[in-house]
């Protein structure tokens, strides 16, 4: 039973009432001095029993016959407006709700005046319930709630077979095609997605096409890149090829029917240094500039600065500067030198490439930020 918090006009009960109801040594009040304002000097010794809820009771000694005695004209009810009289009832009301706060399980009662907390019957469902988690919430005939399976209350989720087992949801994903209706989704993809299409019919429209990896629809002509288009409206299985310069997958997505960096190309474009995708000339196969990379040519080769390679002046693959090398014609730069003197020859800047100081030049002269002749 909830009890209503008692102030410390408790200690105005006449002292000969409150002897009665106690043992020698032994307080018949709470330790809590914020509850009842008891002195400590007047504390005994004994064990204080628990707090019992009932706000027509004062607690004395645990396991005695005063560890809970009832006591006439406490302070009962909603904001303390009632009474408790000498039989331990709280008095005066004349509806429910001034009795104390109802639960759906434990709700007051005011009969003839006096406030009675009653129990709900065992296994009476509360009206507040959790949708779908197979359980249901009742009362347990004491004022508490408990939970009980409820194999009927099965979750509803789009795109999923539900069921409870044992008190447990359980769940598969419903078949592709099945109809939903979340966000933009129209059907489900078998795998327990609501999608807006799994096929073109999805999409309601001729023109308008599902991309399978998507599960969107899209069209050919709406401006935006989308669906399987490799490029703004074009490539892909269902609009046309795209034109030189611009991005493709593979060769069947281009005019040209040539693919090379990741754009439609003039032609194959698969030599060492030239590139189809440089600012400016994208769409023509065009020689990279000496000391550049080629990320990608061939047979999935490349020419990269990391790997000790870079483009020389000829279009071609070579060694980058600073590698050792054995002669000219293995460096980027076609000059190899040892400027510095320590007897290991390098791959150095030619004439007319820039620089900060001597040792970068096959000449060792750097004058005016260029490498001499």
């Amino acid at each position: 039973m909830r009890r209503t918090n008692r102030a410390t006009w408790i200690l105005l009960v006449p002292m000969a009432v409150l002897g009665l109801m106690q043992g020698p040594g032994c307080s018949n009040e709470a330790e809590d001095i914020d509850r009842n304002g008891e002195n400590t000097a007047l504390k005994g010794e004994c064990k204080l029993a628990a707090d019992d809820g009932d706000p027509c009771t004062v607690e004395g000694c645990e396991g005695q016959p005063n560890a809970h005695v009832k006591v006439a004209g406490l302070p009962c009810g909603t904001n303390n407006a009632l009474k408790c009289n000498a039989n331990g009832q709280c008095t005066g009301c004349t509806s429910p709700d001034q009795c104390g706060e109802s639960t759906d399980c434990a709700p007051y009662a005011c009969n003839s005046g006096v406030c009675t907390l009653t129990f709900t019957p065992s296994g009476t469902p509360v009206p507040a319930q959790v949708p779908g988690d197979c359980q249901q919430i009742q009362c347990d005939g004491n004022g508490e709630e408990t939970t009980a399976n409820d194999n009927s209350d099965v979750p509803s989720t789009a795109c999923q077979l539900s069921s409870c087992v044992g008190g447990t949801p359980m769940s598969m994903p419903a078949a592709q095609g099945t109809p939903c209706s979340v966000g933009n989704g129209k059907s489900c993809d078998g795998e327990g997605n609501c999608v807006e299409c799994n096929t073109d019919a999805d999409c309601g429209q001729n023109g308008i096409f599902c991309d399978v990896k998507s599960n969107t629809c899209f069209r050919c002509t709406d401006g935006i890149k989308n669906g399987d288009e490799t490029d703004i409206d074009c490539g892909g299985i269902r609009c046309g090829k795209c034109a030189l310069g611009l991005g493709c997958g593979i060769a069947g997505d281009c005019i040209s029917n040539f693919c090379a960096d990741e754009v439609c190309c003039s032609s194959a474009c698969s030599v060492a240094c030239f590139a189809c995708d440089i600012p400016g000339s994208a769409g023509e196969c065009t020689a990279i500039d000496k000391y550049g990379e080629d990320f990608s040519y061939g047979m999935g080769m490349s020419c990269l600065n990391s790997n000790g390679q870079a483009c020389s002046a000829g279009a071609a693959c070579l060694q980058a500067l600073g590698t050792s090398c054995m002669g000219p014609d293995n460096c980027a730069s076609l000059r190899c030198a040892d400027p510095d003197g320590n007897g290991q020859k390098t791959c150095v800047k030619a004439p007319g490439d820039t620089c900060a100081q001597n040792v970068e030049c096959a000449s060792n002269n750097c004058s005016n930020g260029m490498c001499a002749p």
